[in-house]
């Protein structure tokens, strides 16, 4: 279709979704025989009316009910309690991923995939970890290569509520099983220190355990959010075992490139002294003493910066995905090995 302009046609191609145009054309007659409504409307305004952000918002909401209907049984829904997953290797260890909800853990899992299979490594996701009325794990499961290597972050029906890899070496003798669970669950905006069913269920299962809590500088609305999301953290560090190892992530470092070296690198240092004081109690139960500490340090944790990369906003709403350089991977898998 093309448009005429001063006696010209003009190249102009009008691609304005069929439905649309019948809306616009039904819109458009209704105020012709209303003049009262019509007054200084234009069809750019018109333009607006159909096209305007509610819509969109409206579709994010819908996308978001599917997600959860499609993860859930009503019961689940109803009781967080009520959530089964099931572990069916009992030898191998498990990376749990601990972290509020926006925390970056389905990020890091993803670009930590990337990492590994280029180093030789087989990332493989666990079918039998949620029951098969879990549809959306079904079908994350299928495409969690697609979303790893994706040019774009995850977003809409594409987001991981819940996940377990396991990662083989080149022969595919496993290594250690990564598990993501919903932020929620583990830390919700609120004073509670308990935490639900299944978490405990793997707190207390057989596998060795290596917790990375991941903690971000600045994060959250206040100071109190950060304060209660420490309590979490240190709920679930009083029920831990003893023998779990534990890694803390300083997650989205590079929002704070004032505070890298020279060299391109973060000073953990610097980090980790803002993190200590804006997340009160987080490390003081794994402070070493006396010889312990002339020999091993002050801290029997590993502490790790990491970024999963620089994201890009277009036009369409979604964000394009730029992975940072290998050197946060190789530390981080440094620290779970």
């Amino acid at each position: 279709m093309t448009n005429s302009k001063n006696g010209k046609k003009t190249g102009y191609k009008d691609t304005t979704p069929y439905p649309s145009k019948l809306f616009k054309l039904f819109f458009y007659h209704y105020l012709i025989s209303n003049p009262n409504l019509v007054k200084k409307e234009t069809m750019a305004d018109f333009d607006k009316l159909v096209n305007d952000k509610p819509v969109s918002e409206n579709g994010g909401t819908e996308k978001k009910n599917t997600v959860l209907q499609d993860t859930y049984t009503d019961e689940e829904i109803h009781d967080v309690n009520n959530i089964t997953v099931t572990i069916p290797d009992a030898s191998t260890p498990i990376v749990v991923f601990f972290g509020s909800p926006a925390s970056g853990k389905t990020l890091t899992l993803l670009r930590m995939i990337r990492f590994l299979e280029q180093n030789n490594y087989q990332v493989v996701p666990e079918a039998l970890f949620r029951p098969q009325t879990d549809k959306h794990y079904t079908k994350m499961c299928a495409g969690l290569k697609d979303m790893a290597y994706s040019t774009y972050a995850p977003g809409g029906t594409d987001i991981i509520s819940f996940m377990l890899v396991k990662v083989l070496d080149s022969i595919g003798r496993p290594l250690c099983q990564i598990l993501e669970a919903p932020g929620e669950h583990y830390f919700d905006g609120h004073a509670s220190l308990e935490f639900p069913t299944y978490i405990n269920a793997i707190r207390t299962s057989m596998n060795k355990k290596i917790w990375v809590f991941f903690v971000e500088q600045d994060w959250g609305s206040n100071q109190e959010e950060r304060n209660l999301y420490a309590q979490k953290i240190c709920s679930m560090q009083g029920l831990i075992s003893p023998q779990d190892r534990v890694v803390f992530l300083f997650n989205k470092a590079d929002k704070h490139r004032h505070q890298y070296k020279p060299n391109g690198e973060p000073n953990k240092q610097v980090f980790f002294t803002n993190i200590k004081q804006q997340y009160p109690g987080i490390f003081a139960r794994y402070q070493n003493t006396g010889l312990t500490k002339f020999m091993y340090g002050q801290y029997n944790f590993k502490a790790v910066c990491f970024s999963s990369g620089v994201f890009n906003r277009t036009g369409d709403g979604r964000e394009v995905w730029t992975p940072e350089k290998d050197w946060y991977c190789q530390e981080l898998w440094n620290a779970i090995k």
